[in-house]
Protein backbone atom coordinates (compact mmCIF):
# COMPACT_ATOMS: atom_id res chain seq x y z
CA UNK A 1 0.00 0.00 0.00
CA UNK A 2 2.91 2.58 0.93
CA UNK A 3 4.78 1.47 -2.36
CA UNK A 4 1.47 2.51 -4.25
CA UNK A 5 1.30 5.92 -2.50
CA UNK A 6 5.01 6.22 -3.51
CA UNK A 7 4.53 5.58 -7.03
CA UNK A 8 1.02 7.97 -7.41
CA UNK A 9 2.98 10.75 -5.27
CA UNK A 10 6.10 10.87 -7.64
CA UNK A 11 4.04 10.61 -10.45
CA UNK A 12 1.80 13.55 -9.15
CA UNK A 13 5.24 15.81 -8.49
CA UNK A 14 6.21 14.84 -12.02
CA UNK A 15 3.09 15.91 -13.65
CA UNK A 16 2.90 18.86 -11.63
CA UNK A 17 6.75 20.11 -13.01
CA UNK A 18 5.54 19.00 -16.69
CA UNK A 19 2.95 21.02 -16.17
CA UNK A 20 5.08 24.07 -14.57
CA UNK A 21 7.47 24.20 -17.36
CA UNK A 22 5.76 23.87 -19.88
CA UNK A 23 3.44 27.17 -18.59
CA UNK A 24 6.82 28.61 -17.87
CA UNK A 25 8.06 27.82 -21.69
CA UNK A 26 4.80 29.07 -22.85
CA UNK A 27 5.20 32.38 -20.94
CA UNK A 28 8.18 32.71 -22.43
CA UNK A 29 7.52 32.12 -25.73
CA UNK A 30 4.25 35.26 -25.12
CA UNK A 31 6.63 37.47 -24.13
CA UNK A 32 9.63 36.95 -27.26
CA UNK A 33 9.13 38.26 -30.56
CA UNK A 34 10.91 37.67 -34.03
CA UNK A 35 11.84 40.92 -36.13
CA UNK A 36 9.98 40.80 -39.50
CA UNK A 37 12.75 42.11 -40.93
CA UNK A 38 11.34 45.69 -42.08
CA UNK A 39 12.00 48.76 -40.28
CA UNK A 40 9.50 51.41 -40.24
CA UNK A 41 9.94 54.89 -38.49
CA UNK A 42 7.22 56.75 -36.86
CA UNK A 43 7.20 60.07 -34.85
CA UNK A 44 5.91 59.70 -31.31
CA UNK A 45 3.10 62.45 -29.78
CA UNK A 46 2.76 62.76 -25.98
CA UNK A 47 1.09 65.36 -24.11
CA UNK A 48 3.04 67.51 -21.45
CA UNK A 49 5.87 68.46 -21.01
CA UNK A 50 9.03 66.29 -19.50
CA UNK A 51 12.71 67.00 -18.54
CA UNK A 52 13.79 62.99 -17.37
CA UNK A 53 13.56 60.02 -19.27
CA UNK A 54 13.45 56.28 -18.74
CA UNK A 55 14.32 53.18 -20.92
CA UNK A 56 13.78 49.26 -20.25
CA UNK A 57 13.81 45.65 -21.89
CA UNK A 58 16.91 46.32 -23.89
CA UNK A 59 15.55 49.25 -25.93
CA UNK A 60 17.94 51.37 -27.44
CA UNK A 61 17.91 55.21 -26.86
CA UNK A 62 19.51 58.04 -27.93
CA UNK A 63 19.09 61.53 -26.11
CA UNK A 64 19.86 64.83 -27.92
CA UNK A 65 19.56 68.14 -26.87
CA UNK A 66 17.79 70.44 -28.72
CA UNK A 67 14.89 72.59 -28.76
CA UNK A 68 12.65 71.34 -30.24
CA UNK A 69 10.56 68.66 -28.65
CA UNK A 70 10.71 64.78 -30.62
CA UNK A 71 10.04 61.17 -30.32
CA UNK A 72 11.11 58.82 -32.89
CA UNK A 73 10.80 55.15 -33.05
CA UNK A 74 13.17 52.96 -35.46
CA UNK A 75 11.63 49.72 -35.27
CA UNK A 76 10.54 46.60 -37.19
CA UNK A 77 6.99 46.86 -38.06
CA UNK A 78 5.92 44.19 -35.89
CA UNK A 79 7.94 45.39 -32.91
CA UNK A 80 6.15 49.60 -33.48
CA UNK A 81 3.09 48.65 -31.71
CA UNK A 82 4.73 46.50 -28.68
CA UNK A 83 6.83 49.34 -28.18
CA UNK A 84 5.05 52.18 -25.74
CA UNK A 85 6.40 56.00 -25.20
CA UNK A 86 4.25 58.10 -22.41
CA UNK A 87 4.68 61.23 -20.24
CA UNK A 88 3.94 60.21 -16.28
CA UNK A 89 4.54 63.18 -14.23
CA UNK A 90 7.33 64.86 -16.47
CA UNK A 91 9.21 61.51 -16.91
CA UNK A 92 8.83 59.91 -20.66
CA UNK A 93 8.75 56.43 -19.75
CA UNK A 94 9.90 54.25 -22.84
CA UNK A 95 9.21 50.52 -22.87
CA UNK A 96 8.42 47.29 -24.20
CA UNK A 97 5.66 44.41 -23.81
CA UNK A 98 8.14 41.91 -25.33
CA UNK A 99 11.01 41.29 -23.08
CA UNK A 100 12.97 38.70 -25.71
CA UNK A 101 13.68 39.63 -29.20
CA UNK A 102 15.01 37.55 -31.78
CA UNK A 103 16.72 38.77 -35.43
CA UNK A 104 15.23 42.37 -34.74
CA UNK A 105 16.69 44.69 -37.28
CA UNK A 106 16.60 48.06 -34.99
CA UNK A 107 14.75 49.09 -31.99
CA UNK A 108 16.23 52.36 -31.75
CA UNK A 109 14.10 55.35 -29.75
CA UNK A 110 15.66 58.57 -30.67
CA UNK A 111 14.12 61.64 -27.72
CA UNK A 112 14.89 65.50 -28.72
CA UNK A 113 14.55 67.80 -25.90
CA UNK A 114 15.79 70.93 -24.83
CA UNK A 115 15.75 70.59 -20.93
CA UNK A 116 17.51 67.40 -19.34
CA UNK A 117 17.20 66.25 -15.91
CA UNK A 118 17.67 62.71 -15.86
CA UNK A 119 18.03 59.85 -17.74
CA UNK A 120 17.41 55.84 -16.32
CA UNK A 121 18.12 53.04 -18.18
CA UNK A 122 17.26 49.28 -16.64
CA UNK A 123 17.15 45.91 -18.26
CA UNK A 124 19.37 45.65 -20.77
CA UNK A 125 18.45 49.16 -22.31
CA UNK A 126 21.05 51.18 -23.40
CA UNK A 127 21.60 55.03 -23.54
CA UNK A 128 23.78 57.15 -25.84
CA UNK A 129 24.00 60.94 -26.17
CA UNK A 130 23.89 61.76 -29.48
CA UNK A 131 25.07 65.47 -28.95
CA UNK A 132 26.81 66.58 -25.76
CA UNK A 133 24.23 67.33 -22.95
CA UNK A 134 24.17 70.91 -20.33
CA UNK A 135 22.59 72.13 -17.61
CA UNK A 136 22.18 72.38 -14.29
CA UNK A 137 21.88 69.11 -12.58
CA UNK A 138 21.72 65.44 -14.08
CA UNK A 139 20.72 62.27 -12.68
CA UNK A 140 22.12 59.22 -14.21
CA UNK A 141 21.09 55.85 -12.93
CA UNK A 142 21.58 52.01 -14.78
CA UNK A 143 20.60 48.90 -13.35
CA UNK A 144 20.20 45.27 -14.35
CA UNK A 145 22.66 44.96 -17.33
CA UNK A 146 22.15 48.18 -18.69
CA UNK A 147 24.24 51.29 -19.98
CA UNK A 148 24.68 55.11 -20.47
CA UNK A 149 27.20 56.39 -22.65
CA UNK A 150 27.18 60.16 -22.52
CA UNK A 151 29.05 63.54 -23.01
CA UNK A 152 27.82 66.29 -20.42
CA UNK A 153 28.90 69.44 -19.12
CA UNK A 154 26.74 70.00 -16.14
CA UNK A 155 27.26 71.82 -12.68
CA UNK A 156 25.95 68.30 -10.05
CA UNK A 157 26.06 65.45 -11.96
CA UNK A 158 24.72 62.37 -9.87
CA UNK A 159 26.08 59.10 -11.29
CA UNK A 160 24.31 55.77 -9.64
CA UNK A 161 24.78 52.48 -10.57
CA UNK A 162 23.82 48.58 -9.88
CA UNK A 163 23.31 45.20 -10.61
CA UNK A 164 26.27 44.77 -13.48
CA UNK A 165 25.11 47.77 -15.50
CA UNK A 166 27.45 50.05 -17.04
CA UNK A 167 28.35 54.17 -17.48
CA UNK A 168 30.76 55.86 -19.64
CA UNK A 169 30.50 59.73 -19.33
CA UNK A 170 32.99 62.12 -20.64
CA UNK A 171 32.73 65.73 -20.43
CA UNK A 172 32.95 68.49 -17.38
CA UNK A 173 31.37 69.00 -13.95
CA UNK A 174 31.76 71.33 -10.76
CA UNK A 175 30.83 68.55 -8.55
CA UNK A 176 30.59 64.67 -9.17
CA UNK A 177 28.02 62.34 -6.68
CA UNK A 178 29.34 58.39 -8.10
CA UNK A 179 27.83 55.56 -6.11
CA UNK A 180 28.13 51.84 -7.34
CA UNK A 181 26.81 48.50 -6.18
CA UNK A 182 26.56 44.80 -6.82
CA UNK A 183 29.12 44.77 -9.83
CA UNK A 184 28.24 47.61 -11.62
CA UNK A 185 30.99 50.09 -13.74
CA UNK A 186 31.19 53.35 -13.79
CA UNK A 187 33.74 55.02 -15.69
CA UNK A 188 34.41 58.70 -15.50
CA UNK A 189 37.88 58.96 -16.23
CA UNK A 190 37.53 61.90 -18.11
CA UNK A 191 34.48 63.51 -16.45
CA UNK A 192 36.54 66.33 -14.89
CA UNK A 193 35.53 67.60 -11.62
CA UNK A 194 36.91 70.29 -9.25
CA UNK A 195 34.90 67.58 -6.20
CA UNK A 196 34.22 63.49 -6.17
CA UNK A 197 32.29 62.17 -3.75
CA UNK A 198 32.45 57.98 -4.89
CA UNK A 199 30.74 55.56 -2.86
CA UNK A 200 31.58 51.99 -4.40
CA UNK A 201 30.09 48.49 -2.62
CA UNK A 202 29.93 44.69 -3.35
CA UNK A 203 31.87 44.49 -6.04
CA UNK A 204 30.91 47.24 -7.84
CA UNK A 205 34.38 49.74 -9.21
CA UNK A 206 34.47 53.53 -10.48
CA UNK A 207 37.19 55.61 -11.83
CA UNK A 208 37.16 59.32 -11.43
CA UNK A 209 39.75 62.09 -11.91
CA UNK A 210 39.21 65.23 -9.47
CA UNK A 211 40.94 68.25 -10.05
CA UNK A 212 40.70 69.88 -6.33
CA UNK A 213 39.11 67.51 -3.81
CA UNK A 214 38.00 63.73 -3.19
CA UNK A 215 36.13 62.11 -0.95
CA UNK A 216 35.82 57.88 -1.19
CA UNK A 217 34.56 55.25 0.45
CA UNK A 218 34.72 51.85 -0.55
CA UNK A 219 33.57 48.58 1.36
CA UNK A 220 32.37 44.77 0.49
CA UNK A 221 35.07 44.49 -2.58
CA UNK A 222 34.04 47.76 -4.27
CA UNK A 223 36.78 49.78 -5.76
CA UNK A 224 37.73 53.60 -6.46
CA UNK A 225 40.56 54.30 -8.50
CA UNK A 226 41.24 58.10 -9.03
CA UNK A 227 43.21 59.77 -11.63
CA UNK A 228 45.52 63.18 -11.25
CA UNK A 229 46.53 65.09 -8.11
CA UNK A 230 43.61 66.59 -6.60
CA UNK A 231 44.57 69.10 -3.23
CA UNK A 232 42.73 67.21 -1.20
CA UNK A 233 42.08 63.48 -0.67
CA UNK A 234 39.33 61.77 1.76
CA UNK A 235 39.22 58.05 1.85
CA UNK A 236 37.53 55.35 4.07
CA UNK A 237 38.17 51.33 3.62
CA UNK A 238 36.05 48.69 4.87
CA UNK A 239 35.41 45.10 4.40
CA UNK A 240 37.86 44.53 1.54
CA UNK A 241 36.53 47.74 -0.59
CA UNK A 242 40.03 50.04 -1.92
CA UNK A 243 40.66 52.99 -3.18
CA UNK A 244 43.97 53.51 -5.05
CA UNK A 245 45.44 56.12 -7.69
CA UNK A 246 46.09 55.38 -11.27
Amino acid sequence: MIKVITIITNFIVVTLMALLFGSCNQIGNMNSITGSGHVTTEKREVSGDFKSVTVSNALDLVIEQSDKTEIIVEADDNLQKEITTKNENGTLVISCSKGNFNNITSKKITVKMPVIEGLEASSAATINSGTTLKGIILSLVSSSGASIHASVEYEIIQLNGSSASNQDIKGKSLQIEAKTSSASVIDATDLLANLVVASSSSGGSITVQPIVKLKAEASSGGSISYKGSPKSVQKEESSGGSIHQD
